[in-house]
């Protein structure tokens, strides 16, 4: 369970007690990334997360905040992603005021140096190029980029090279006044710790936030597509690592969670579809799996695999008859189960952490303002049907709707372009 509260500036409390854990974590929320950007700052959230650990009026070196992290024995660390920038800190729970002061310090009152600014540069950079040159992540941005094109939801979160050798401070220093505001603000404390001390502490550190709406509302998406689409970046790998699927529903959409059981009954476990025909059955896989991802505006159903350069066009047919048969017959009781009871279970080994329920309750309130409990979600779970399973089968895999992304040692499209044309 969990509780919520909204200060009178418009800032959000989550506070989500756990028994029989010695551990707490803080997780402060902004919402904001990519898609608040404009083309010409496009990648500033992500840099500007990496500038919070810089310094400020108070700890005013990295060296300060790092080694006060570490007298801690926590584990720290910071995302950005479509919608949301977040910083969080697990702590064993004697430090939990300390790790609220630090994060509320660092949140508020991160000064920007020039100087560090110039040095981040190229660490977020080489960043940029460690995940280019890892496949497994770089396809998802081509996945992304095919379905959403010229965007914010199609940009890479970490921005272009170009844009980011060119932002200059002041335009940091804008988006931190701008977007890091209090109605725009989450503070989430997961663990052991007493839940009305907690919430006094945070209204105290986040009383003097800048309390101004944030200057940036996100952009209408544009969703155009009429026929099936093939995007390859041409790489000598060792494996083509591809995702093919199609677009789905959004974070708020009443089938989500359907959609979330048909991923899982396609490529979610050992047991699952694409699985046992890619890897198992076929052997052309060592790793595949499907997912359906939901943001607030927009949301997907996709399967990935690695495979051998020669097994592409037998793997997409392969993947796309699976796709087909969800459509064409209902899964039987005994394989729904199986199902049900793996997302279950896995999705409570997931949640024994503090750091893992933190995350569970925040995002869900960034992204859709109606943070669920977990007995909410297995109510939402368990209520899928075969039939539901079949009629959100056929509505979302559709040939107007089908989409290839690739990254492999190859060029021409349309042989690919050929065989997605086939799904009917």
């Amino acid at each position: 369970m969990f509780k919520k509260i909204i200060l009178d500036n418009g800032l959000r409390v989550i506070t989500a007690p756990m028994q029989g854990t010695n551990t707490v974590t803080v997780l402060v929320l902004c919402g904001t990334g990519s898609d608040y950007e404009s083309r010409e700052i496009n990648g500033i959230s992500h840099f500007l997360e990496h500038m919070f650990f810089k310094g400020t009026k108070n700890r005013p070196s990295p060296d300060v905040i790092k080694h006060e992290l570490d007298s801690m024995g926590s584990i720290s660390n910071a995302f950005t992603s479509h919608e949301i920038t977040g910083y969080h800190v697990k702590a064993g729970k004697t430090y939990l005021d300390q790790s609220l002061h630090l994060l509320s310090d660092i949140y508020k009152n991160s000064t920007l140096p020039k100087e560090e600014i110039e040095r981040e540069r190229q660490v977020v950079i080489e960043e940029m190029h460690k995940d280019r040159d890892t496949p497994t992540l770089y396809v998802n941005w081509v996945w992304e980029h095919l379905l959403y094109g010229d965007q914010p939801a199609g940009w890479d979160v970490i921005g272009e090279e170009k844009i980011i050798r060119a932002l200059k401070r002041e335009e940091f220093v804008n988006y931190f006044n701008h977007q890091y505001v209090s109605s725009n603000t989450a503070v989430v404390v997961a663990g052991n710790f007493d839940e009305a001390a907690t919430a006094r502490l945070v209204k105290e550190l986040f009383s003097d936030i800048r309390h101004e709406p944030p200057f940036r509302s996100k952009p209408p998406l544009r969703e155009a597509q009429t026929t099936p689409q093939v995007k390859i970046i041409y790489k000598e790998t060792d494996q083509t690592h591809l995702m093919i699927g199609f677009r789905g529903y959004d974070a708020l959409h009443d089938r989500r969670y359907v959609a979330e059981v048909l991923a899982a009954v396609l490529g979610g476990s050992w047991s699952a579809r694409m699985w046992d025909r890619i890897r198992d059955k076929l052997g052309l896989a060592y790793t595949v799996w499907s997912s359906h991802e939901s943001y607030s505006n927009r949301g997907y159903l996709v399967t990935y695999a690695g495979v051998d350069h020669g097994n592409v066009k037998k793997t997409v047919r392969a993947i796309l008859e699976e796709y087909k048969k969800t459509c064409e017959k209902p899964i039987e009781n005994g394989e729904l189960k199986r199902v049900k009871d793996y997302i279950r279970g896995t999705t409570l080994i997931g949640l024994e952490a503090s750091n893992a329920v933190a995350s569970f309750v925040g995002v869900e309130e960034m992204v859709t303002g109606k943070p669920v409990t977990i007995e909410e979600v297995f109510a939402k779970i368990e209520a899928v049907t075969a039939d539901d399973l079949c009629a959100v089968a056929g509505e979302i895999f559709r040939p107007e709707s089908l989409n290839l992304a690739m990254i492999g040692p190859f060029k021409d499209t349309a042989e690919l372009g050929k065989i997605l044309g086939e799904f009917k």
